[in-house]
């Protein structure tokens, strides 16, 4: 008995394949559709819609996507330029042929492409409606087009048997396999696709990737996906290791399965680089893939998703004898508009400061040398945020776009309270707190939503201040914000405090914080300039400006 979702995407393709093709043809595609959803016949209503390739494969794609149970397990549409993106490295990866200034160029010049395009295997283990094996199907035959080879009945079915699949949905594996044949009709005919059923078939499984034991007798050149987003406690699942959420499990899996120079591309969570529980999958993967390109991606003002906002990480990864050796890009942003230019203007840099706490998204030469100076000092700034003295410092523990801490009393769930010595050490510290260099700081070490001790730990601090200076300072800061205050009266908060209209006040404070860490004047620039345009541009609710 079929489900309700493929009988849709059998009706679609029948009525698609009656609309394009002689009877003749239509028979026999009909047997090969049969053979591939595994049903002796297939009956159907004949519709009044006319069907494209492009419009078939679009509506394939989004029965899946619209299945409910797939998003209530973290499950996600993955946008095409996100696919490519993924695919095209990992295959420069495993042909040995990515660079770091590299990543960017997305075309596959100079690879063995017959070799590619014949012998190395694309596996899917969480495949859903297929986005990354249908593209990686395009990108072998568009390389073959490219180098005007002749592609015959059995180099097809070669081809094609390089695409491999899994999913535990047995319905996405069907919809999957239908799409991967509907792209080799388009592409080659009727008749180089005759048989291609029974090869599908034998390209793809239906099991859990995330609890069932790798047969490490399959591996495979290239693994790529957008796995699973579910925490360990709502998953249902009992894997023998257990990270906190299930795409770690995934991406366990994944190296198990790699061959040797093989690589993994991934869309993961933020919480890869970004949290200490983290660690454990962290230091599972680096033996599996000792050399990493991790790019980091917000969710405002624009996400890399189209149906649900999610802080985002593309990991490529490669298994290679040597040492770890891990390239990192900063933080990314952007507007709906620039989203055509996003990947095309990558830009990493190896990364001298993993930690067990977290990855630092830092992606510049520049990155690097100003990180050193706000790690490398001798007090940290927890320390005098715990000064066990009668002078106050209200600092919200959530953020996007501003840091806001307070020396005036704010009530509310989000704001924790801190105590320091003397009021002087409270202006010092409502200074650093709101500079540009602590928001950066931030960005680079935690998920980019919550504050926590370890970035408060992990911030160190000068034992020099002028306290002049960042006595006027901070109180010409605080008086700014009383005057542009807005009043909301909501349940949460009566005011709302507008960090983004004192931009003047806290520059005069980045430029005094800047020069005491040592910054030079280009760094304390860039620093001043970082994400500038997207924290004041208004990019997110007002709740978060």
């Amino acid at each position: 008995m079929i489900s309700e979702m493929i009988e849709e995407a059998l009706k679609i393709t029948c009525n698609y394949l009656s609309q394009n093709y002689s009877k003749v043809d239509y028979k026999n595609l009909i047997n090969e559709i049969s053979v591939i959803a595994g049903v002796d016949e297939i009956e159907f209503e004949k519709d009044d819609t006319l069907y494209s390739y492009e419009s078939i494969q679009k509506i394939l794609s989004s029965l899946n996507e619209k299945e409910s149970t797939r998003k209530i397990k973290g499950v996600y549409y993955t946008p095409i330029d996100v696919v490519r993106f993924i695919l095209i490295n990992s295959i420069k990866s495993a042909c040995g042929k990515l660079k770091p200034n590299g990543l960017h160029v997305l075309d596959l010049n100079g690879i063995p492409y017959n070799s590619f395009c014949f012998n190395k295997t694309v596996y899917d283990p969480t495949c859903g409606s297929g986005e990354f094996l249908l593209a990686a199907l395009e990108i072998k035959l568009d390389l073959l087009d490219l180098h005007k080879t002749n592609i015959s009945k059995g180099n097809l079915k070669k081809i094609v048997s390089t695409i491999k699949g899994n999913d535990l949905n047995i319905d996405s594996v069907i919809i999957t396999k239908i799409r991967l044949f509907l792209c080799a009709l388009q592409r080659q005919g009727v008749s180089k696709v005759m048989g291609l059923g029974m090869v599908l078939n034998n390209s793809f499984e239906n099991y859990d990737f995330v609890q069932t034991a790798p047969n490490l007798e399959k591996r495979y050149d290239i693994i790529v996906g957008n796995p699973p987003y579910v925490e360990d406690s709502k998953s249902g699942l009992s894997p023998e290791n257990k990270y906190g959420n299930i795409y770690a499990n995934v991406l366990e899996n994944a190296g198990r399965h790699l061959k040797p120079n093989g690589s993994i591309g991934f869309v993961i969570p933020l919480s890869y680089v970004s949290t200490p529980r983290m660690s454990k999958i962290r230091d599972v993967l680096y033996t599996f893939v000792p050399e990493q390109y991790i790019l980091s991606y917000s969710d405002r003002p624009d996400c890399l998703f189209t149906s649900v906002h999610q802080k985002l990480c593309i990991l490529i990864g490669r298994s290679k004898n040597n040492e770890k050796t891990i390239y990192t890009s900063n933080y990314r942003y952007w507007y709906s508009e620039e989203r055509p230019e996003l990947f095309n203007t990558v830009e990493v840099v190896k990364n001298l400061f993993l930690t067990d706490g977290c990855i630092p998204k830092l992606g510049t030469k520049t990155d690097n040398s100003v990180y050193q100076k706000v790690i490398r000092k001798q007090m940290r700034l927890l320390d005098i945020l715990e000064g066990n003295g009668d002078a106050s410092i209200y600092l919200n523990m959530r953020a996007t776009f501003w840091i806001k801490a307070f020396i005036n009393k704010h009530n509310g769930g989000e704001y924790k309270q801190y105590n320091c010595k003397n009021e002087e050490t409270a202006n010092y510290v409502m200074c650093l707190l709101n500079s540009s260099l602590f928001w950066w700081y931030w960005i680079c070490v935690s998920d980019c939503w919550h504050i926590t001790r370890k970035e408060l730990i992990g911030f160190t601090i000068p034992d020099n201040p002028d306290f002049n200076a960042t006595n006027r300072l901070a109180m010409k800061l605080e008086q700014k914000l009383e005057e542009t205050k807005k009043y909301v009266g909501t349940k949460q908060t009566e005011y709302e405090y507008k960090h983004k209209e004192c931009v003047k006040e806290i520059h005069e404070i980045d430029d005094y914080i800047n020069a005491l860490y040592g910054l030079t004047e280009e760094e304390s620039l860039y620093i001043k300039n970082f994400a500038f345009r997207y924290r004041i541009g208004g990019g997110v609710e007002d709740e978060y400006n």
